[in-house]
């Protein structure tokens, strides 16, 4: 193996310790000696802290629905011919409804004039 610089040999020596290497495989691996593995060890920056989970969007108000057997077909037959999930059938079903009625109402206040 070829000489690594010091840098680069202290993020190679961090990476094969949490991989679960011990000091000893690591200094046979690289080539080097166990002293210099345990100094690389200590003068390694800390790890960084693992990345907090994206928080779950937001749950429109009123969408838990009793399990209806026929809500289910229904929404297993949009299912099979959308080949979606049923989460993006049930959105696209609510977007065509509103859009639907958003049109009857402008059409019935028109009316209204």
């Amino acid at each position: 193996m070829a000489a690594l610089s010091r840098a680069t040999r202290r993020v190679v020596v961090a990476h094969l310790t949490d991989c679960g290497m011990s000091p000893a495989e690591i200094s046979a691996e690289l080539g080097v000696s166990r002293d210099t593995v345990r100094r690389d060890l200590a003068d390694a920056p800390p790890s960084a802290p693992p990345a907090a989970p994206e928080p779950a969007p937001p749950v429109a108000p009123g969408l838990l629905l009793p399990d209806e057997p026929q809500l289910r077909r229904n929404l297993e037959v949009l299912t099979a011919a959308y080949g979606a999930r049923p989460e993006d059938v049930a959105r696209f079903a609510i977007h065509q409804a509103a859009r639907h009625v958003r049109a009857w109402q402008t059409a019935h206040a028109r009316e209204g004039r």
